[in-house]
């Protein structure tokens, strides 16, 4: 084998993520007797490429909900009534929601809605601000409320406040916040067994046709097909001994936590391994050697740690490229680990479904390769 191929993966990831930061999907929330529903609205659409304006809405469940479904990014709540915040001294806060586990992607919708926040501030003082504080009092105040009658003085209020009346307030819909290791242990868990499948797999037919076992194969008493299951079979078993060994190990050992059901984590594992034994019986037969069977392996390996949302998030992908991101069992078992451990869902059914599709295409092409195999 070449060894350009490795700098070959290399170069189509440098390819692969052109930009470092992606438009988020931005809903406001604006009750209908708000003052600030124009001045939002307008800024949402004119912030740039940060954030993609999606539109307004009056309930804060209907937005928090497609939220949840992942049909938007953020959701930014404006206040009701800003002006009796800062008439009391205090900064009024911009409530802002995400879905969001990654840790390094929370930080970026946190850094986005600084800088909306910043601009709300920034426009409402461009197009208010007067000589004198009074006339800027004034001003603010009818900004704020849509009336300057009967409010209260914002003499006493700090020019802090009234220089940047608003501040946002991040949170996400979990609960928990995830350090970096915590985020990223699913993803080691899958990338661990598919390496370890693939490998085991790759081995185990190229051995056999070099050591002469093949030959007691063609004249024994079993199909092709009962040959392919029976090491599906056994495989399987052996890797799911190493994966029930990770699992004690992170959950119990390291306290990565499991906020989803065992059923649904079970399922996942087992439909990764199942598909890395295809990967890897595909490998070991168009391989000649033990050695190219290890070198095949490893390229697959170093594919799944660039391309399969391991390094960085498959949103910020080239969209062309995510064809062969999809096309990897890591990507899948990936998605799905992170949706069970760290989000309580269930398992994506697109997502099982496509994986299933994988394996079963997988098995098909091996079946017809080993027939050819031990019938020649």
């Amino acid at each position: 084998m070449k060894s350009h191929k490795p700098f070959l993966i290399i170069l189509l990831f440098g390819i692969s993520f052109p930009e470092q930061n992606r438009s988020l999907r931005t809903t406001l929330v604006v009750s209908e007797q708000s003052p600030l529903m124009n001045e939002a609205e307008s800024l949402a659409e004119s912030i740039g490429g940060s954030i993609i304006y999606q539109g307004l809405e009056t309930d804060k469940d209907v937005a928090l909900a497609e939220l949840a479904l992942r049909q938007t990014d953020m959701v930014v709540v404006v206040p009701d009534n800003p002006l009796e915040k800062i008439s009391n001294n205090e900064q009024a806060k911009l409530m802002i929601y995400h879905n969001e586990v990654d840790p390094f992607q929370s930080a970026y919708i946190e850094s986005v809605g600084r800088i909306y926040t910043n601009e709300v501030n920034n426009r409402i003082l461009t197009s208010l601000t007067r000589e004198g504080r009074e006339s800027l009092q004034e001003n603010l105040i009818g900004t704020l409320s849509g009336s300057n009658e009967s409010l209260p003085a914002l003499d006493s209020v700090d020019s802090r406040v009234l220089v940047r009346p608003f501040i946002p307030e991040v949170s996400g819909l979990s609960e928990m916040k995830f350090t970096p290791v915590g985020f990223l242990t699913p993803a080691v868990i899958i990338l661990l067994l598919q390496h370890l499948s693939v490998t085991f797999a790759a081995l185990s037919i190229v051995r056999e046709s070099r050591s002469g076992i093949m030959e007691l194969f063609r004249v024994a008493p079993l199909t092709p097909f009962e040959t392919l299951l029976s090491k599906y079979f056994s495989y399987l078993i052996f890797n799911i001994l190493i994966a029930a060994l990770l699992t004690a190990l992170i959950v119990w050992g390291m306290g990565i936590p499991m906020l989803g059901q065992w059923a649904d984590y079970s399922l996942a594992l087992i439909s990764v391994i199942v598909t890395s034994l295809g990967v890897g019986f595909l490998i070991s037969l168009i391989s000649n050697t033990e050695i190219q069977a290890v070198q095949y392996s490893m390229l697959f390996l170093l594919m799944s740690v660039f391309f399969s949302g391991f390094f960085l998030d498959l949103r910020l992908m080239w969209e062309p490229m995510k064809v062969l991101a999809w096309s990897l069992p890591a990507t899948y078992g990936i998605k799905m680990l992170h949706d069970v451990m760290l989000r309580g869902y269930s398992i994506p059914l697109l997502v099982s479904l496509g994986l299933a599709a994988i394996g079963v295409v997988l098995f098909i092409v091996n079946y017809l390769l080993l027939r050819r195999k031990m019938t020649t």
